[in-house]
């Protein structure tokens, strides 16, 4: 007869006898007892060893002068724009410029039909040689009398006529010169120059076309240097500072930061006023634009230096996570043998090297500036690189 099994497995539609519960007990109580030692067999097994501690950068904080920058953001517009407008009315005649071109000042860009000022000219440039005749005719008048008057032989009336017409020939000839000098300066205006140097627009009349006085012909956008208007809050905590209160006396040093090289300008004229609906104070800045690679109307960002402190303690942005309370910030400092403690700061502004600590650090103190997400309050670390 085989032998039974020494725990017979539970058959399905029969009751369960005392005898299976008591194995099915003793079962439950050798696996219960067996845990621990599977777990300190699995610890000693190649594949179960301690983990090691890990390895962080570390670095020792001590004071250091910093600079504190602040970004504002900006747009860009044209230093100086013009629109070019007809002094005179007429036939446009040419167009002497490429659109989108940079113009010197004083380039010919249209030429308006002369011949009828050319005309007018003339006419008047006839009228002054006749009026300067009338002038030598009445001076001769006037010698003549005005000497036969000292010899007593014409009378007072006749000395008085003779320098009356020689007053009136006088102002006569200053008239037609002025006349020739207005006809002047509208055949000057049927050449249309530039008045600045910058970049020429789009034509706004085609050539052909009958214009009058005061129509736009292009626009000159001049923009080396290219202007930048910034705002900036009436509460930033630097707005008493003198870098944020430029005159064209004394500038501000600012950084364009374009894509690419930071370009180097100044903040030369701040508002006098507050802006009342937006709490804001308007500044300008220039910066040097040889190339035209930046346009109108972008928008930048500017970096200004606001502060400078002589011994701050500084630490990488990457060595902050967030600390016990919402919105709070802390480090993870490493005692003296190399366990880390969580600990609060409160931050000061951002400089050139760094994120300065208002409160929360001492000289001295080591810092955890990397590889936060491998530390928990309490654990002991590697140092790797203790910086002094």
């Amino acid at each position: 007869m085989p032998a039974s099994p020494a725990f017979p497995a539970p058959t399905f539609g029969k009751r369960l006898t005392a005898r299976h519960l008591i194995g099915v007990s003793l079962l439950c109580g050798l696996t219960t007892l067996a845990l621990p030692a599977l777990a300190k067999e699995a610890k000693e097994q190649p594949g179960g060893h301690k983990m090691p501690p890990p390895v962080v950068p570390v670095l020792t904080v001590q004071p250091q002068p910093v600079t504190v920058y602040e970004t504002f953001t900006g747009s860009t517009a044209a230093n100086r724009s013009v629109d070019v407008r007809a002094q005179i009315g007429g036939i446009l005649d040419s167009r002497d410029y490429t659109e989108g071109q940079l113009i010197k000042k004083d380039a010919s860009l249209f030429k308006i039909d002369d011949k009828p000022y050319v005309a007018t000219l003339h006419e008047a440039q006839a009228a002054v040689s006749s009026a300067q005749a009338a002038l030598n005719a009445a001076q001769r008048d006037w010698n003549r009398i005005s000497t036969l008057f000292a010899k007593g032989v014409v009378s007072v009336k006749d000395r008085d006529d003779a320098q009356s017409a020689l007053e009136i020939a006088k102002a006569g000839l200053q008239v037609a010169n002025a006349k020739v000098s207005a006809a002047q300066i509208n055949v000057n205006y049927t050449k249309v120059t530039a008045p600045i140097t910058g970049i020429a627009g789009l034509r706004a009349v085609a050539v052909g076309n009958l214009i009058k006085p005061g129509d736009e012909l292009v626009q000159i956008n001049d923009i080396d240097p290219i202007q930048v208007l910034l705002t900036y809050s009436a509460d930033n905590p630097y707005a008493s500072t003198r870098a944020l209160n430029p005159t064209p006396a004394h500038p501000t040093t600012a950084l364009l930061m374009n894509a690419g090289k930071p370009i180097k300008g100044s903040v030369n004229y701040r508002s006098i006023n507050v802006d009342p609906q937006t709490n804001t104070v308007k500044m300008r800045a220039l910066f040097p634009n040889p190339a035209g690679d930046i346009k109108p109307n972008a928008f930048v960002r500017v970096k200004i230096q606001v502060a400078q402190f002589d011994n701050a303690l500084v630490i990488p942005q990457t060595a902050l996570t967030s600390g016990i309370r919402p919105g709070s910030y802390a480090v993870y400092t490493v005692s003296k043998d190399n366990e880390v403690h969580l600990s609060p700061v409160e931050l000061g502004p951002d400089s050139d090297k760094g994120q300065i600590i208002e409160s929360g650090l001492s000289a001295g103190e080591r810092v955890v500036t990397d590889g936060l997400i491998k530390l928990r309050p309490g654990i002991q670390i590697e140092p790797l690189a203790d910086k002094k």
